[in-house]
């Protein structure tokens, strides 16, 4: 349950910055939308470029003082209390003083969340220690943050109550309820109930180290004798982002591209659907256009909650591989069939777009975390060292690129394709015709690729069976 608020915290952290900032700082204080942007995502690209440097710093201090207390407290709490300063900037300043203010806060804000997610992240790599309990620990994870959905949307209209006296003040007092109980006290619940105790760890590398898989169906992949050996002599020379194994830089290069499609590539494409609500289906009608995809949205989040436990059993019988390639077939179909929900007099088909559309959630934030999980034991194991830190940055960092892309990405697509806002509902027969191929064919041809790459994954499940790792203490 710690480790869930731990999950709930750097959900709440990543989200709610821009679910009350457009709202805020652009549409009731009329800030630049394009410098507010900028503001927004220069702190995010920032944060992805030190975020291999901040992962090598937490295994450090993890490995000296025997476990990641210490980080998520203070991480925790310093991001708190910045997500609550950012929104207490002086209304009568003028407007680039506004933009200073903010860029200078969400530098320090997402510094500090940098720290706070590897180690949650991190975390929940070290309380599971085989294949199958790292599904359900991701599992669990996943189930709070779609639980965080189903508040996060409301955050600034519930500052807009007229309770507050003004929306300034709701603002304030919104923003300082997230960062002192959403962020910071949840953070300390995970640090003080949820942190590994520092002999289980112990006992996991000394126990695992030197143990290798033995899979004689695979032994061009395997390493032998002399690679393990070269791997150990050459241990204290290593740094925390070197890889030894050719087959562990290939597989998380390959994990990581699963999750940049997603979290980018197929991001940019999806957020289509919002504009071709209001423009297509509803001719125009931005207040009915907005409440369909409020529907889509909050059936994708309940749906997603009946996915989540549903695809982790079927992973735990089928293997990750097998499940993941299931939910990408899926996916494919959901986008074939996008052309045709989102066409005016079919808006209650938005409720099967998101029916297929959300094991692909399950994909990203269970089944990819998990087998990333595997990899890092499976590196442990080759190399002496606990990198957790390491890989849970590199993910990060390209997540953080994955946002950013789509922020610039999906702003790109609109004027290629010819969107033009002062026209409503009267947009160019063209523009609509490529939104709606976009919006199908791009993740259709995503999902293809997402498949080739699980077909050429390098590791097998013998390869995640053979990185269990019991501890003296049994399962947790």
């Amino acid at each position: 349950m710690a480790l869930g608020f731990g999950f709930l915290a750097i959900f709440f952290a990543n989200q709610s910055l821009s679910a009350m900032a457009i709202p805020y700082f652009q549409m009731t204080l009329g800030l630049d939308p394009f410098k507010l942007s900028l503001v927004m995502a220069g702190p995010i690209i920032f944060a992805a470029f030190i975020s291999q440097t901040v992962g090598q710093l937490s295994d450090r201090i993890n490995n000296s003082k025997g476990s990641r207390r210490i980080i998520l407290l203070l991480s925790g709490v310093i991001s708190g209390l910045l997500f609550g300063a950012i929104w207490m900037v002086p209304t009568h300043w003028a407007a680039n003083s506004i933009l200073c203010y903010i860029l200078m806060l969400n530098f320090l804000f997402c510094i500090s969340l940098t720290f706070l997610t590897i180690n949650v992240k991190s975390l929940a790599f070290e309380m599971s220690h085989d294949a199958q309990q790292r599904v359900k620990v991701m599992a669990f994870g996943s189930l709070f943050e779609r639980m965080g959905t189903f508040a996060y949307f409301w955050l600034f209209p519930l500052a807009q109550l007229s309770i507050w006296g003004s929306v300034y003040l709701g603002i304030q007092y919104v923003g300082w309820f997230i960062g002192i109980v959403l962020i910071a006290l949840f953070a300390v619940l995970t640090a003080w109930f949820a942190v590994l105790r520092p002999d289980v760890l112990k006992s996991d590398m000394q126990a695992n180290s030197g143990v290798l898989p033995q899979d004689t169906d695979l032994n061009e992949s395997e390493p032998n004798n002399s690679q393990l050996n070269k791997a150990k002599t050459s241990n204290s020379e290593l740094s925390h982002s070197s890889v030894v194994d050719y087959r562990v830089k290939r597989a998380l290069f390959l994990l990581l591209s699963l999750t940049l499609i997603k979290l980018g590539a197929i991001s940019i494409f999806t957020s289509l659907d919002f504009y071709l609500l209001v423009y297509f289906v509803k001719a125009g009608d931005l207040e009915a256009g907005a409440s369909w995809k409020g529907i889509l949205s909050s059936t994708f989040a309940c749906v997603t909650l009946v996915m989540i436990p549903l695809f982790s059993y079927l992973t735990l019988k089928l293997g990750k591989l097998k499940t993941l390639s299931l939910i990408y077939w899926i996916t494919a179909l959901g986008a074939l069939l996008k052309w045709f929900i989102f066409q005016p007099g079919n808006e209650w088909a938005v409720v099967v777009d998101a029916l297929l559309g959300a094991p692909s959630w399950v994909a990203i934030s269970v089944i990819i975390p998990s087998m990333l999980a595997d990899l890092c034991a499976y590196d442990r194991q080759l190399s002496g060292r606990n990198r957790v830190g390491y890989f849970i940055s590199v993910q990060n960092k390209v997540i953080n690129f994955g946002v950013v892309g789509t922020m610039v990405g999906a702003g790109l697509l609109l004027n290629v394709i010819g969107f033009d806002a002062d026209l409503g509902g009267q947009q160019h027969p063209d523009t609509i015709m490529w939104m709606r191929i976009c919006l199908a064919g791009g993740p259709l041809l995503l999902c293809f690729v997402s498949l080739i790459i699980v077909k050429i994954y390098p590791l097998t499940e013998q390869h995640q069976l053979a990185s269990n790792v019991k501890d003296s203490l049994g399962q947790t």
